[in-house]
């Protein structure tokens, strides 16, 4: 009874499967930020023109789109479109709003595991890009004059 218990609590703790990188931007930072930064990181091209579109960033390996979790679906569409285009790997990688993956709250890291399931169903490659600030994601709000 003991060896089936560990598997029963071995298979309940999940960690992401998909693969991380954690940039000195803030997460409220437009896409393109995101896109150089990765594209340094990677020493790839950005906005690769192809027909029906632009790669975000282009590599000897990936053909990479880069987008806010919330336009997902979307990205995964380019990522496939992408990859069949240039016979790379297609990658979708997702701008989280957390610091990183140990801060994600259940609601964000169901997202991301639905996202990473959508991926592997249709061989895209996912990438998690963490901001070391997301302190600066701080919408500001117009102040309410009371008179």
């Amino acid at each position: 009874m003991v060896p089936l218990m560990v598997l029963f609590l071995g298979s309940a703790i999940r960690v992401g499967a998909w693969e991380s990188l954690t940039f000195d931007l803030p997460s409220g930072g437009r896409e393109s930020l995101w896109r150089d930064e990765l594209a340094r990181h990677w020493h790839g091209q950005t906005e690769k023109r192809i027909e029906g579109g632009r790669i975000d960033v282009l590599t000897g390996e990936y053909a990479i789109e880069v987008e806010f979790p919330h336009k997902w679906h979307e990205g995964l569409g380019q990522a496939l479109h992408y990859a069949n285009a240039t016979d790379r790997q297609g990658v979708l990688a997702i701008i989280a709003y957390a610091r990183g993956e140990a801060y994600l709250h259940g609601k964000s890291r169901r997202r991301l595991e639905l996202i990473e399931e959508q991926c592997s169903a249709n061989n895209i490659k996912m990438l998690v890009l963490f901001p070391n600030r997301p302190e600066e994601f701080i919408r500001h709000v117009a102040p309410i004059w009371i008179e």
